[in-house]
């Protein structure tokens, strides 16, 4: 691999662990927040909405700029964003103040993911699924960092703090290092109509469908499966299951590599329709937990979605098409952890259950869809 390729890939994994590790550290105070505003643990948990709509909103104006201005300067403007609003919100002093403040730190973080897809596409050339999905399982990485800060700095306003100014130096650091890959001559303006033109509408609806299936199917996995655990009493296994979600979005990747992308996620989806089924029947905790374990498993097909949608759209297309087809997956999979709260009123795991089952239908039939499609 030449320096170009090793820079970008720089430029690509240490700004999304980092986006990760902001994202994520609210996880680690929620409670000690919603003591110190004195408000219920459920309107502290509208951050997580929150910040998945200005995500969508993020990703979808920066990745149009992305594919105007270029992919470094706007890799770094993401970062600034999301970093400086971290450190902005350890300065709240009413929960209407961390509201707007996680708003912007969703609209940085998304962009930058959204942006990264593209950059690997444009970098690689091969392989992407397999890079795509390690850069996925990034994600865990960054939960494992705020676990590790937190460990050390337990006050809510210094964890954000610390965590926003750890990100905004080595996130520039790593970002300036990246060559751009939107060269002079690509740089015409394409329009948002585009997306919506007979060879590329049946990919951003489909691709859509998919995307926010996936979200539907990952999102209550990251943040309401740790919960039934913890009710289960088996808390330890919240580290085995981040380890074998990070192993399966590898292993996604690699295999959407060979055998293609529409065939790994019809496979994927088919292993968590029929967990997800067992799921709301099981009683025995240790059965629970290893049905969680295969929809960890499930849930890798969301590792190279963002290398599906980037690869089928040309380069200045392809931020804005990336950003907008993850829209509507960020704005319901914002919601998810509610959705699933509501269904399993009584069980979580009923409730992750019936998710699960609907996200994998969805994802399943759209697949079939989109390569009977693409073979016609």
């Amino acid at each position: 691999m030449n320096k170009y390729k090793i820079n970008n890939m720089v430029g690509v994994l240490v700004p999304f662990t980092l986006s990760a590790y902001v994202v994520f550290s609210i996880s680690m105070v929620l409670t000690q927040i919603s003591s110190y505003f004195n408000v219920p643990l459920y309107i502290i948990s509208l951050t997580f909405p929150i910040d998945f709509i200005g995500g969508a909103i993020g990703g979808f104006i920066l990745g149009r700029y992305a594919d105007k201005v270029g992919r470094k300067f706007t890799t770094i403007l993401s970062i600034i964003l999301f970093s400086l609003f971290l450190i902005i919100s350890s300065f709240s002093n009413s929960i209407i103040e961390l509201f707007i403040s996680w708003f912007f730190v969703g609209f940085g973080v998304n962009a930058e993911n959204g942006i990264a897809y593209a950059l690997i596409v444009e970098t690689l050339g091969s392989y992407t699924g397999s890079f795509g999905g390690l850069v996925q399982g990034l994600y865990y990485v960054g939960f494992g960092l705020d676990v590790l800060t937190f460990s050390f700095i337990r006050y809510w306003r210094f964890l954000f703090l610390t965590i926003g100014i750890i990100s905004l130096v080595f996130g520039i650091i790593s970002s300036v290092v990246i060559k751009e890959t939107l060269k002079t001559h690509q740089k015409r303006v394409s329009n948002i109509g585009d997306l919506f033109i007979s060879k590329y509408r049946y990919k951003t609806i489909l691709l859509s469908l998919i995307v926010v299936g996936a979200f539907l199917l990952s999102v209550p996995l990251l943040s309401i499966a740790p919960t039934l655990i913890e009710k289960l009493d088996m808390t330890s296994d919240i580290g085995i299951l981040s380890i074998i979600g990070f192993l399966s979005y590898w292993f996604a990747g690699f295999l959407s590599d060979k055998i293609g992308r529409g065939k790994t996620t019809m496979s994927f989806s088919a292993l968590g329709l029929i967990s997800g089924f067992l799921l709301i029947f099981a009683k025995n905790s240790y059965f629970i937990v290893l049905l969680l374990a295969l929809l960890y498993i499930s849930s890798g097909l969301f590792s190279y979605d963002g290398i599906w949608v980037s690869e089928n759209y040309p380069i200045e297309l392809r931020a804005t098409a990336s950003n907008f087809v993850f829209m509507f997956g960020r704005i319901l999979g914002g919601f998810a952890p509610e959705i699933t709260s509501v269904i399993g009123v009584s069980s979580l795991s009923f409730g992750i259950g019936i998710v699960s089952i609907f996200s994998s239908v969805l994802i399943f039939i759209v697949s079939i869809i989109f390569i009977l499609i693409e073979n016609k």
